[in-house]
Order: C-alpha cells, then structure tokens, then sequence
C-alpha cells in the first residue's frame, strides 16, 4: 500500500496516472475538507485514504477517455481503494463556478481603506493537458498567465490584494457589466457571466464598488468555491492560483 505524505493508496492507480500519480493523490487530500465516510473534518496531517472510481469510455471517432473520481477518508473509516468500469462515452461538461466579494485594502496611515470589487471563478473538472514529453499543464492557469495573470502563492486576502496591485494584465481582459449582467472576458473570450440583481444587497454593494473602474479576478484551479465558502488554501498551495485586477467597462 503506497503512502505520499499521510495518504494511502492503491498500488493500482498508478498504472492509470502514471507520472502523474502523487500529484494527483497530493491534490484530491488538499481539496478535501471532510471525510466521505463519517462526514467529519479532515485535519493536517492525521492518516487518510484514498478511493479511486474509474470510468473508460469510447467516444464515437475512437478516443479512449478515462475519468476520475476520488473520495478521501480517514485511515480509520476506510482503507484505500480503486474500482475500474466502462459507459457509454458522452461530452464532459465544464461547469464554472464563482463567488463575488467586496474586500478592503489595507490603508495607508491617516487615509481611509480602498474598498475593491473581487470575483473568484474556477471550472470543474480540472482541464489539464501534456505537450510531448512535458509536464501537466492546467488550461485554465496557462491562459490567464499567458495574458498577464500572475501566480499568488498565498489564499491571504491581504497578501493577494498587496500582490495584485502590482500586475498588469493584457489589453482584452476585463469585467463588462451591462444592466445587470456581469460578463467576465480573457484574452476576448467570454469565460463566465452571471445575471445579478440589482434589489440584492450584496449584488449592489459589489457593483457600487466595481464603479470605482476595476475588479480583482482571483481564479484558477483548485479553488473551493460554495454558496457559502470559498477556500483558496489548495489553490494557492499546489501553484494554480492566479490574481489580476481587470478593468471594468460599462
């Protein structure tokens, strides 16, 4: 039985991930936050286990797919496991997910605090690619980078904010909102909109501080994101959160 870190598993799936494996095993623990078993809260460092479904499928022109599913336990509650199955291939569906928050930068002695507008957006499942011979690459992280996003090291507001005031993304990034739809655009395509509403309080709020012309865009992947939590921690400890202000247009 293989253990990275504090995390067992299935000798088995490394036939499936190959190089790939204890970063997979590293991520699925780091995003985890409560056991699958007992529903109790994971905590650092205690003994876990990893259980792994795999699903292979044939898509119409002859592509082999495989996808991913993982469950995280506690030691104790179940050992490691892995169990391989086929389906009917169909599409994977991306499905982005975001929260918007108003946040206060820090102020200077004797001036008032900035307010700022800031939306953290993420898509489920992860998009990952390999050039030949390459590393594994997210796509969502290597688009934004390649328009200007930098990586932030830290899930702390004040150090994102801190950081964020010193990037410069590319002309074609920035947040439309028009009404009351809020549109999100990368690189001249359109990555995420959402209809707010205009009677919401903190719908409001965000666009009264949007109107000061710009918003911070936290995003990438590995992002925990809720109705009502976001957690970056994962996101900022396995190098895929990325930060960026971008400018507003009305």
């Amino acid at each position: 039985m293989p253990v990275t870190r504090n995390v067992a598993w299935d000798e088995d799936l490394a036939s499936f991930k190959g190089r790939d494996t204890t970063h997979y095993v590293i991520t699925a623990a780091a995003i985890a936050t409560t056991c699958a078993a007992c529903y109790r809260r994971l905590q650092p460092d205690e003994p876990l286990s990893l259980s792994v479904d795999i699903i292979e499928s044939t898509a119409p022109d002859g592509t082999e797919y495989v996808t991913f599913t993982d469950y995280v336990f506690h030691r104790q509650c179940s050992e490691p496991g892995l169990t391989v199955g086929r389906a009917p291939w169909k599409p994977a569906d991306l499905t982005p997910r975001a929260a918007r928050m108003v946040l206060t930068q820090e102020p200077l002695p004797g001036s008032p605090g900035t307010v700022v507008a800031a939306l953290a957006y993420t898509l489920t499942p992860v998009v990952s690619f390999r050039e030949r011979d390459g590393e594994l690459t997210s796509a969502l992280v290597s688009i934004l980078l390649s328009h200007g996003f930098q990586l932030a090291m830290s899930p702390e507001y004040t150090d994102i904010l801190q950081q964020a005031a010193e990037v410069e993304v590319e002309d074609g990034c920035c947040v439309a909102v028009t009404g009351a739809v809020l549109t999100v655009t990368v690189g001249g395509e359109t990555i995420y909109s959402e209809q707010l509403n205009l009677k919401n309080p903190d719908d409001a709020q965000w666009l009264e501080a949007a109107g000061k012309g710009s918003a911070l865009l936290i995003a990438g992947d590995n992002l925990v994101i809720t109705d009502t939590m976001l957690d970056m921690s994962a996101a900022a400890h396995l190098g895929t959160l990325v930060i960026g202000y971008v400018p507003i247009k009305t």
